[in-house]
């Protein structure tokens, strides 16, 4: 009887693997059967389609690194700003310092604000757009945040101006300040919404109803009502303060809804 060449035979005519040394290896009884494959068993993965392109990825992380950046190199302005929010007192001390507005850490959140902004605003623009339509890409995003810019530069000028006519450039400050402070806080919070939408299957209709409608609304109170409290601690007269607001907070938002949004 032949051999093959993997086994030895010994004195006991017993057969030995040479390789891993298994004695009588062809006597281990084997059976044979076929496994037929169960039909709508089979496994095809697909990657997750949510609609965002890669820059907006991009934009997204240079926002979250800037946050990150605020709070590595300036911590403490960055915690003051955390108790500004909700201490009127802390906002005036820090208020008195040269540098308010332009503040390292307050332009890098500002900047973050401007960007995560612009974003969000481009998602509803698609959002409204047909679903048919194709997006209009990086540039339609481009003319968003050139607006946005420019729309707060021309309200920051006219409340320079405007309280400058009036000899109170104290006031000024406090109000740029707490402003883009409350500006900044719903920058931050617009992250996690971006998020969600570009990472996620979750739908972004419900979401911005539910969810992101009522947060900014909030904010936007919180920011009225700390314009209230600046506008009663300096001696104005709260109709004027009434008609700032639907002049420089409320027909802004109109004004973007109006040109970028429809």
């Amino acid at each position: 009887m032949p051999i093959n060449s993997s086994y030895q035979k010994t004195d006991s005519l017993s057969l030995i693997d040479a390789v891993y040394r298994i004695e009588n290896e062809e006597l281990i009884p084997i059976r044979h059967t076929e496994v037929a494959p169960k039909k709508g068993m089979s496994y095809n993965p697909s990657p997750l389609k949510t609609g965002a392109e890669s820059w907006q990825v991009i934009i997204l992380m240079i926002a979250v690194l800037v946050l990150g950046m605020t709070k590595s190199f300036s911590n403490n302005r960055y915690r003051l700003g955390l108790k500004a929010l909700f201490s009127y007192k802390v906002a005036q001390g820090i208020t008195r310092e040269e540098q308010v507005f332009f503040h390292r850490s307050n332009l890098l959140l500002t900047g973050a604000y401007t960007l995560t902004l612009s974003l969000f605003v481009y998602q509803i623009k698609r959002l409204m757009l047909n679903e048919n339509s194709e997006p209009e890409g990086f540039n339609s995003f481009l003319v968003l945040l050139l607006g946005i810019v420019i729309v707060y530069l021309v309200k920051y000028i006219f409340s320079k101006v405007i309280l400058f006519i009036f000899n109170d450039t104290t006031t000024a400050s406090e109000y740029i300040f707490n402003v883009s402070l409350y500006n900044n806080l719903l920058g931050a919070l617009l992250i996690p919404v971006l998020c969600v939408n570009y990472f996620t299957p979750f739908p972004f209709q419900p979401f911005l109803l539910y969810v992101v409608v009522p947060l900014a609304f909030i904010v936007f109170l919180l920011r009225l009502i700390r314009l209230f409290i600046i506008g009663r601690s300096t001696g104005v007269l709260y109709v004027y303060i009434f008609l700032y607001i639907c002049s420089l907070e409320i027909l802004p938002l109109v004004v973007l809804y109006r040109i970028f949004v429809r």
